[in-house]
């Protein structure tokens, strides 16, 4: 299978999608990947993938910081081994990166059910944690809190190391002229003091060697050795009580390595499934679906080449065909469609996202390919013979179920006696019933494979004025070498040329003439229906976009109309207020005349609308009541307005038109809609509608909520500018059934959210 994984070049991918690992086992688990040809194993794996991808998009990339290879240590400690202090921290730090994975993806705010098992497998071992937590430092350091002894001991290792300083500073200060040099050196890795050799003898204490020069001599004062001694006593009783605690954590860690060792290897496959989910992501690849016997790839594009330079194609092998059959001039792009084909049923069946926008791949039991000079000197075998020892493997084990690659089948042999045997050679497939995908060159098979429904003709697409491939993938239509086409171009001499073709004319049928007419007629035909769809997806885009034009500045002039109506009333509201004012003032002072003249000015006070003309199936709203209906039929100055389950006589006068006819729904809908007419929620959701199109909701549903004995509801207007909200609520206020509305409570939706109580 290796063999296969370079020769279709997944071992390349396999590096750059490696890069986005972030530790050595999710590398290795990476680079490692291998098929499966079991169904229940590759729809586990993609849809685990499926989700992966989903969440990187939605959720970001997850951390496995901390999270390293620890399986040597957890090793040796499952056999009783004293780990060193670096072993433990390692397992500790991915104790504690292991815990804090599974708390990342418990603490997302949706659920990705095929990744439930894998996080569910790590289980947290709080015990292990606040050992290491408390005995070692991030940085490695073994810290005082491991015990009380250790704590004890350093507490003598500084009181000592203070009592050296202080007693080392007084006997410089006291002997200064015995001193070669005033300061402390080391001798052998303990302090000592360089004195005059004559004043040696004149202290107590030790001489520890003399100088290079002779000159002086390294003197270890009593004092200074007993403390030097009583400090080292306490360094190896420091080192003594280290590796008891490294002892104890050990235990400790051998106890749960199985734990531990499973963790690691769940974090591996983690890691691996994320390198895979990110490499997808950034290359806005797809995880196909797995089918029984049907091969689609919309716009497939070759992982390798640069993603702005590939060509997407389009690639299928759908029943009743089993054998796809790729003609077209070298470098034409023959292989690379044939790579990519097979590249794509690999990478699915490893697990492995896809660079299309969309793919479904058949479950197949094996996957062989025969691809590119398999020449062994060591072998002694010519490349034909080395093509016919990979085929005759492939003829002894391929079943109906394998997929089989054949790039240039029959070649590096006679022509004639290499297009009996590819024929030969693909009877025996169509027999099996394998898949196959093959190139060739040879008119003979082309012809070949236009005899039989079960094989799908294509070809690679070349551009004979650049002379150059475009890398176009054609289904149904025969590729030409353009061998002559290209030496005619490339300036072979024209009488040459000339004669070659004379010699093809010779060697065709009349039937192969027809065929090649045919095939530009095919061609000419492929690139006027494109020119078509272009022209029609240009002009379709184009009405859209009038379209959305004309309904934004419908929308618009509709917005402003209300908004200024709006104003108006609310100006009229405020100035009849203050009038109002005035009417009591003047009802309390009895004066008739005045009270008279300031009600005409009520009344001319009343804005100037326009009062627009209204319809039947008009939304329209009473104006004594408040209520909101629609016209069901008019009679001379009479409306007929239908409000909830009522039907009221209303003079057109009396009637604002709000808005026009609504659209018909579909009858089903109606028929849910007339089902459901007697409930009604104890809630009305406009969130997303404008100032117009909610307030009219609004007071319908008011006047649903008072017709069935409702005493209180809610309206979710959402936070916004705010604007909707006190929309709503000047509109409260004039509703003559609403007792007092507030904010809702927080659980409710606080200032998102308005709570009505009704008159009773």
């Amino acid at each position: 299978m290796s063999n296969i994984k370079s020769r279709l070049e997944f071992d390349k991918i396999l590096e750059r999608v490696a890069f986005y690992a972030s530790f050595s086992m999710g590398k290795q688990r990476v680079l490692n990947a291998e098929p499966s040809f079991s169904t229940l194993i590759v729809n586990r794996e993609l849809n685990r993938l499926k989700a992966a991808m989903a969440l990187t998009i939605e959720q970001g990339a997850f951390t496995f910081g901390g999270i390293s290879d620890v399986s040597l240590p957890l090793d040796k400690a499952s056999k009783g081994a004293v780990l060193s202090v670096e072993e433990i921290v390692d397992i500790g730090r991915f104790n504690y990166g292991s815990t804090r994975l599974k708390k990342q993806y418990d603490g997302l705010d949706k659920g990705y059910e095929a990744l439930d098992d894998l996080f569910e497998s790590i289980v947290a071992l709080p015990n292990l944690s606040q050992a290491t937590s408390k005995a070692f430092g991030d940085s490695g350091e073994v810290l005082d809190s491991a015990s009380t002894s250790l704590k004890e001991i350093r507490h003598q290792i500084r009181q000592t190391r203070q009592q050296i300083e202080r007693q080392t500073q007084s006997f410089l200060s006291q002997n200064k002229g015995a001193l070669v040099e005033d300061v402390v050196t080391l001798f052998h890795g303990r302090q000592a003091f360089l004195i005059k050799p004559g004043d040696k003898n004149k202290m107590e204490g030790s001489v520890l060697g003399l100088s290079g020069s002779g000159q002086s001599v390294y003197f270890e004062p009593a004092f200074l050795s007993r403390l030097q001694n009583t400090l080292q006593s306490y360094y190896h009783q420091e080192q003594t009580e280290i590796e008891r605690i490294c002892m104890e954590i050990s235990n400790l860690i051998g106890e749960n390595s199985p734990q531990l060792l499973a963790n690691l290897e769940t974090a591996a496959i983690l890691d691996a499934l994320f390198a895979k989910a990110t490499w997808g992501a950034k290359n806005n690849g797809v995880v196909a679906d797995i089918t029984e016997d049907k091969l689609f790839i919309k716009n497939a594009r070759h992982p390798l080449i640069n993603q702005k330079e590939v060509v997407p194609n389009t690639y299928s092998l759908l029943p009743p065909h089993k054998m796809i059959l790729i003609s077209g001039p070298n470098t034409g792009g023959k292989s690379v469609t044939l790579k990519t084909m097979g590249l794509f049923v690999l990478m699915t069946l490893s697990g492995y996202p896809i660079l299309a926008d969309e793919a479904e791949i058949m479950m197949v039991d094996n996957i062989f390919v025969d691809i590119g000079d398999q020449q062994s000197i060591e072998k002694s075998l010519s490349s034909f013979s080395a093509h016919l020892e990979t085929v005759s493997h492939v003829i002894e084990h391929a079943t109906d179920k394998s997929l089989v690659l054949l790039d240039e089948l029959g070649s590096q042999t006679d022509p004639l006696e290499g297009e009996s045997l590819s024929m030969a050679i693909l009877d025996h497939f169509r027999t099996v019933g394998t898949w196959v995908i093959a190139t060739t060159h040879f008119s003979r098979l082309k012809k070949y494979g236009t005899q039989y429904e079960d094989i799908l003709i294509a070809s690679v697409e070349f551009d004979l004025e650049d002379l150059k491939p475009t890398y176009r993938y054609r289904e149904n239509v025969m590729g030409e070498s353009n061998a002559l086409a290209i030496a005619k171009r490339l300036g072979i001499d024209l009488d040459i040329v000339e004669k070659a073709e004379a010699y093809k004319k010779e060697s065709t049928y009349e039937a192969d003439h027809l065929m090649e007419i045919l095939e530009r007629k095919i061609v000419e035909n492929d690139a006027l229906h494109t020119q078509l769809l272009e022209e029609k997806e240009n002009l379709e885009q184009t009405i859209l976009d009038q379209q959305s034009s004309y309904n934004h500045k419908i929308e618009t002039i509709q917005q402003e109309k209300q908004d200024w109506l709006w104003e108006q009333e609310l100006l009229f509201d405020e100035k009849l207020t203050q009038l109002e004012k005035r009417i009591q003032e003047m009802d309390q002072m009895v004066k008739p005349t005045e009270r008279h003249r300031v009600l005409k000015e009520v009344q001319s006070l009343k804005p100037n609308t326009i009062v627009e003309p209204i319809h039947v199936k008009d939304t329209v709203k009473i104006n004594k009541s408040s209520q909101v209906g629609v016209v069901e039929k008019i009679e001379k100055d009479i409306a007929f307005v239908s409000v909830g389950n009522m039907s009221l006589q209303v003079k057109l006068k009396d009637l604002t038109r709000i808005s026009g006819a609504k659209k018909e729904k579909k009858a089903q809908r109606s028929h849910k809609v007339s089902n459901q007419k007697s409930m009604i929620p104890l809630e009305v959701n406009v969130i997303g509608l404008t100032v117009a199109e909610a307030l009219p909701v609004v007071d319908k549903y008011l006047d649903d909520c008072v017709l069935r004995n409702i005493s209180s509801c809610r309206i979710v207007h959402g936070v916004g500018s705010g604007k909707l909200r006190t929309k709503i609520h000047e509109a409260l206020r004039r509703n003559k059934h609403v007792a007092s509305f507030e904010l809702a409570a927080i659980n409710e939706g606080g200032a998102g959210a308005t709570r009505v109580v009704f008159k009773a």
